[in-house]
């Protein structure tokens, strides 16, 4: 059928009345006819496509063979594909064959197409000798065509990919496992075609995900597993490949398992060898000699002997069994036989010498004429056997390793509500495993009561299913009572179809040493952080770019600036004088070269002023490198000020030595010129005359020393807390400095106040006794009313006393030296000049000040302050 004719009508009733599958498209491949038998094929109905582009109703019309087959028709050239449709509908897998022809569309409105899909016999489809071999097999098992394209996938291959059957559908209309990019670049290919050129290969471990290959992608699966695999191919009697037989086993799980325990994949190898084997049909023949009806060719790897041999005399295979099996043999197949129940046996085998394992199944079905046939598989498993034993091997190789890493192995079941622990670790906790088995029923006693909310928490949290892992470090009790740290890790392997949890297992890692470490570590930087945060010197700690990444307290205390002013910046920009620039850079270039640089400078306060400071700078080193700087700030303002102090005295101690020799010089040289005279043979002056004048001059050396030891007692002694007489200590003061010349000429005006007063008594007596000596030593001769006036108030913090006088007074030009040692505010002063020296620090001492107004001429007032120290104790000087 090149082209039909115009005649809808009969198009139409030809459509509808066909027992194949028939629809009509458009020059644009639009739908605009589908007939009943299209719907039972497909499962889709007219409404549902007609109208449509062909290639959006299913994937099927998406594929590139029928899309160039569609071309071709509309071409004017009608074409029967080769590759078949596949259509799952109602839990049925239809498959059918495509022809298509170009038809005239009606009004002359170019060329159409009609396509007729025509079902195919599905036995036909997938007629493979190993069907029903491997369908119900555990075992994930592929049957390809010769030319890579797959005829069969059994239940377990399908569960393995976590496909349906539509998906199978999909996969054996577009899939061709020798153009599957993505085995070339898993490098598996040559593993694939060595298969498919007739030669049985293992199939190494690969992590394959169908998302990407092209050809399946649209299948959406979307998971990579890690598979390893066996194919071989099965041949006819003359030789020539039929199909191929992939099979796979998932590993996926024993791969996630490896990164915890090595070579643990070996507990399945046995599964993921190949398994060439032998299919038979074999026929029980009452009390007569029985008989293979058919034997495939691999009898002849397996036992040595062609298949015509073996249906000639089926005791040739019998007689390669080796002899110490022979009796279970026997005994296996006579207890099957008469018990027509499936037949299981393993046994050994003797080929040219070579000894070999195998597995023989079969199953018994009773033919109408009463035969017993039975069909079955003989499998080579000398590889299982030897992977037993390397298992074994295994077992113990991981046992040692386990106990070497001081790893536990647990597994929790539901059912039972036990936890097993493996005999290591249950002796590590002083238990015998069955012990530990029996006590771990109870486990929240076995663990530390302030760590059970926290693990009972993250196990919770993991059986929802919001975390992919358990893991959970906390204490836990040994038989002893000993509480000791341990790493919990596991997951939930198993639940039922209600989600819940059948099985978990996972480790279980001594970690005591090392949270006791993790411990003394967070107590040292808590530590190091109090030290850090609470020193009382101003502390920085400076990145690689020597900016500040964090400061503490007694720096912002030192300097008044905030975290905000400094984190982050260079303190050169902030703190440094200008002038002090280059040896901050200094400091830090030294420092970054993993020296301990130390200055002693000024760095400048928020409010301008400038502090003196010691700096610190500290490298902080990793790997034989300075990653950051600690700079160390030290307050030295009151060490500046004592040597400022010191400097003075030192100055004053200086002025003094020389002004104590020079005044003790004078009087003694007057002496030693009076005595002189008095010796001189002519002189003839009245020698009492001499003496007078010597006394004098004692009497003035005698005051000058009073007042040097004076000074000496007020520096040197402690402050003594004494009840305070003032009327008392000014009348002593007055009757000892009777002898001063004018003394009882003064008058005394004296007024003290009724209240308690308590300080130091000698240091109050000095004050009073140089004031009030001062006083008459510097009387105005030239009036004859001549006074001294004291006025003391006195209340529970202080006493304030005024001493005044109207003597010759001092000038104004002199009134800022008057308490320097030594100065004589007049040359004709005869005291030592370190009198008002001495009342100064004596009012100092006592904690007071003392202030001094003079006029020439008129007299002088002081006017002292002096705490009342009552219940205080003793002060030291």
């Amino acid at each position: 059928m090149n082209k039909l004719g115009a005649d809808s009508l009969y198009i139409t009733d030809l459509i509808e009345a066909s027992v194949d599958g028939i629809f009509l498209l458009d020059d644009d491949c639009k739908v605009i006819a589908w007939n009943p038998k299209m719907v039972e094929i497909t499962g889709l109905t007219s409404g549902q496509v007609i109208g449509k582009p062909i290639f959006s109703v299913s994937f099927q019309f998406g594929q590139k063979f029928f899309l160039d087959g569609l071309k071709q028709a509309l071409n004017n050239s009608g074409i029967v594909l080769k590759n078949n449709f596949h259509f799952a509908t109602d839990g049925s897998n239809n498959i059918c064959q495509a022809s298509l022809s170009p038809f005239n569309l009606p009004f002359g409105e170019g060329l159409g197409c009609m396509v007729i899909l025509r079902k195919v016999s599905q036995k036909f489809a997938t007629h493979s000798k190993m069907k029903h071999l491997i369908e119900e097999s555990p075992i994930a098992t592929a049957i390809y065509h010769k030319d890579g394209r797959p005829r069969y996938f059994n239940k377990a291959y399908g569960d393995l990919w976590g496909a349906n059957s539509g998906m199978a559908i999909k996969a054996i209309t577009n899939y061709n496992i020798l153009e599957d990019d993505q085995l070339v670049d898993l490098g598996i290919m040559p593993f694939i075609q060595k298969g498919f050129s007739g030669q049985p290969c293992d199939i190494p471990i690969i992590a394959y995900n169908p998302y990407d290959t092209p050809s399946i992608k649209s299948l959406g699966i979307n998971e990579k597993k890690f598979i390893k695999g066996h194919i071989f191919p099965v041949k006819n009697a003359n030789e020539d490949l039929e199909e191929v037989i992939l099979m796979l086993t998932d590993i996926t799980f024993q791969r996630q398992a490896d990164e915890i325990l090595s070579e643990t994949h070996l507990k399945f190898q046995m599964l993921t060898m190949g398994l060439p084997g032998v299919i038979y049909e074999y026929e029980e023949i009452g009390d007569n000699p029985h008989k293979f009806r058919y034997i495939s060719q691999g009898c002849q790897e397996m036992f040595g002997f062609s298949p015509e041999e073996v249906m000639e005399d089926a005791n040739k295979l019998e007689m390669c069994i080796h002899p110490d099996d022979l009796a279970t043999f026997r005994n296996s197949t006579q207890s099957s036989e008469f018990e027509a129940k499936n037949w299981e046996w393993q046994g050994r085998i003797i080929v040219d010498g070579e000894e070999k394992w195998i597995e023989g199944k079969s199953s018994p079905a009773k033919l109408k004429d009463g035969t017993i046939v039975r069909y079955g598989l003989l499998l080579d498993i000398t590889d299982k056997k030897e992977v037993e034993h390397q298992y074994k091997l295994t077992q113990e190789r991981l046992t040692l390793a386990l106990e070497g890493a001081e790893l536990g192995l647990w597994e929790w079941k539901a059912k039972s509500g036990r936890t097993f622990l493996n005999k290591s670790w249950a002796a590590k906790l002083g238990y015998t495993k069955e012990e530990f088995d029996e006590a771990f029923k109870g486990w929240k006693s076995m663990i530390h009561p302030d760590d059970v909310d926290s693990v009972r928490a993250k196990m919770d949290d993991h059986i929802a299913g919001k975390s992919k892992v358990f893991e959970s470090e906390y204490r836990i009790k040994k038989k002893c009572g000993e509480w000791f740290w341990v790493l919990d890790k596991g997951k939930v392997t198993e639940r039922n179809k209600k989600g819940e949890v059948k099985k978990s297992a996972g480790t279980i890692l001594d970690i005591n040493d090392s949270k006791i470490t993790q411990n003394i570590i967070e107590q040292n930087e808590q530590l190091f952080s109090q030290l850090f945060d609470n020193a009382p010197m101003g502390i920085v700690l400076l990145d690689d770019e020597h900016k500040v990444v964090q400061m503490n307290s007694g720096f912002q205390k030192m300097f008044g600036f905030g975290e905000e002013d400094i984190i982050g910046n260079q303190l050169n920009n902030i703190i440094v004088p200008e002038d002090k620039n280059k040896e901050a850079i200094d400091i830090n270039i030294i420092t970054a070269k993993g020296t301990v640089g130390v200055l002693e400078s000024k760095r400048q306060h928020k409010d301008g002023s400038l502090i003196p400071v010691i700096i610190y700078g500290v490298p902080v080193s990793f790997n034989n490198k300075t990653i950051g700087i600690y700079g160390i700030y030290v307050d030295i303002t009151d060490r500046v000020n004592v040597e400022h102090e010191l400097q003075i005295r030192n100055n004053e101690l200086d002025n003094f030595v020389y002004k104590v020799s020079h005044d003790l010089r004078a009087p003694l040289s007057s002496i030693l010129g009076l005595v002189h005279l008095a010796s001189h043979d002519q002189n003839e002056d009245d020698i009492r005359q001499y003496i007078s004048i010597i006394e004098d001059r004692v009497k003035q050396l005698d005051s000058f020393i009073n007042d040097v030891l004076s000074h000496s007692k007020n520096l040197k002694m402690d402050i003594a807390v004494n009840k305070i007489d003032f009327k008392k200590v000014i009348e002593n003061c007055f009757e000892g400095l009777g002898y001063l010349r004018g003394a009882s000429n003064i008058d005394k005006f004296i007024t003290v106040s009724d209240h308690e007063f308590y300080s130091d008594e000698w240091r109050v007596n000095e004050i009073f006794r140089n004031l009030i000596s001062n006083a008459i030593k510097y009387l105005n001769t030239e009036i004859s009313n001549s006074f001294i006036k004291i006025d003391i108030n006195i209340d529970a913090e202080r006493a304030v006393i005024k001493i005044e006088d109207n003597g010759i007074g001092i000038d104004e030009s002199a009134l800022p030296k008057i308490f320097d040692m030594f100065f004589r505010a007049t040359t004709s002063a005869e005291g030592s000049g370190i009198g008002l020296y001495i009342v100064k620090n004596a009012i100092e001492k006592l904690g007071g000040n003392v202030n001094i107004q003079s006029a020439l001429d008129k007299g002088t007032t002081f006017t002292i302050i002096l705490p009342n120290t009552k219940d205080k104790a003793a002060i030291k000087a």
